[in-house]
């Protein structure tokens, strides 16, 4: 049975929660709380994830879920597997396997974030030490400290629009390294309308679990 995918955020409470919106399941626990009580958690209310993750689940995406159509920059293109080589036409993929979609985007599309994301950093202001593609579970993209910004391939499928924000968000971790007043001021400057683009974002986390 697969796990559940949730974002843990450790705060000041006394007791686990869990929070189901835009089709992501957040768990908020007090800091003292080992990972795996955590999980434990999360398991026993799997049948109630489920149902609320049903609820919201967008009647957009089920051709995607499906796995009959394949996010390309927003685009939903039909999707035909078992074929004896990964390629495409103007509406159509054909992929040896779900496994195959990964290799082929990173080889065919990925050279977009990289391109894009060096863009943007001269917009921002800031210089990335490092960028690199990876297979994030449950996330778009990171900046740690030393100005390696991580991005998730699947940002290929986005709509430019909520991709950018992502590589935006990244960038201004390079000035600011949490979620502070002057970190989201800092977003808003290259990214106005940042908070609808953030509240759209959700309608596509589904992505992050597919294709593995």
């Amino acid at each position: 049975m697969k796990e559940i995918s949730y974002r843990l955020q450790r705060c000041s409470r006394r007791t686990l929660v869990i929070c189901v919106k835009g089709g992501e399941v957040i768990v908020k626990a007090p800091y003292g709380v080992p990972d795996v009580s955590v999980q434990n958690f999360v398991a026993a209310k799997r049948e109630w994830i489920e149902k609320k993750l049903e609820l919201q689940r967008d009647p957009e995406f089920e051709d995607i879920r499906a796995y009959n159509k394949v996010l390309d920059a927003g685009i939903q293109k039909a999707a035909v597997w078992g074929s004896k080589r990964n390629t495409e036409d103007i509406d159509t993929f054909y992929f040896v396997g779900l496994k195959a979609v990964r290799s082929y985007f990173e080889k065919t599309r990925c050279w977009i974030l990289l391109e894009t994301v060096h863009m943007l950093a001269k917009t921002v202001g800031v210089c990335p030490e490092k960028v690199s593609v990876c297979d994030f579970k449950s996330r778009w993209g990171s900046c740690d400290i030393t100005g390696h910004i991580k991005l998730n391939w699947r940002l290929c499928m986005l709509p430019p629009t909520l991709r950018d924000y992502v590589l935006i968000h990244e960038l201004c971790h390079r000035k600011h390294m949490d979620h502070s007043r002057a970190f989201w001021e800092e977003v808003g400057k290259f990214c106005p309308d940042y908070r609808i683009r953030r509240k759209r974002l959700k309608a596509y986390s589904f992505l992050t679990e597919l294709y593995r």
